[in-house]
């Protein structure tokens, strides 16, 4: 099992380039809605133009208690997993090594920071299966893959941002 933990910016320019020539890169959109007073109220957040939508409440934000409803930092940590096993995709087929499977999951922590609610924590965890690339070389396309990821590079300043990476057996 290889890890690394990535705190402070990013570099402003990681070692990483996407192949051939890419068009403009589309905006992507999200809605939420939020009716009532913060503690009692409800909200609907929607992804895309109508793609997805779920409810969200104080409750589902703030407490362990999510039953059918998400949060935006759920969102965020899906958001992150997906953009974060595309990158070390790219990376590990650029090396020759085409991944069979990327699978990562994220957990995002939010606290509050001087009495205001603050991510200050992002754990990746991947499980990779791959032939040709070796747990060194691994760990170098996952640090790189986390700084050319473009959640990562949006989220700079989360205080700190862990990768766990490890080969399927």
């Amino acid at each position: 099992m290889s890890s690394a933990a990535v705190a402070g910016p990013l570099p402003p320019k990681p070692e990483f380039a996407l192949p051939g020539r890419i068009p403009r890169m589309a905006a992507r959109t999200g809605g939420a809605t939020w009716t009532g007073d913060l503690r009692d109220g409800s909200g609907q957040l929607v992804v895309g133009p109508q793609r997805w939508e779920a409810a969200y409440s104080f409750r589902s934000r703030f407490s362990d208690d999510t039953a059918g409803s998400t949060n935006p930092e759920e969102l965020l940590a899906a958001a992150h997993a997906g953009c974060f096993s595309l990158s070390l995709t790219h990376l590990l087929t650029q090396a020759g090594g085409v991944p069979r499977s990327v699978a990562t999951s994220a957990r995002v922590r939010l606290r509050p920071v001087d009495g205001v609610p603050t991510i200050d924590l992002v754990e990746l965890d991947t499980t990779v299966d791959v032939e040709g690339i070796d747990a060194d070389a691994l760990q170098k396309h996952v640090e790189a893959a986390e700084a050319g990821c473009g959640v990562s590079r949006a989220l700079a300043g989360v205080a700190e941002i862990r990768v766990t990476a490890r080969r399927r057996a």
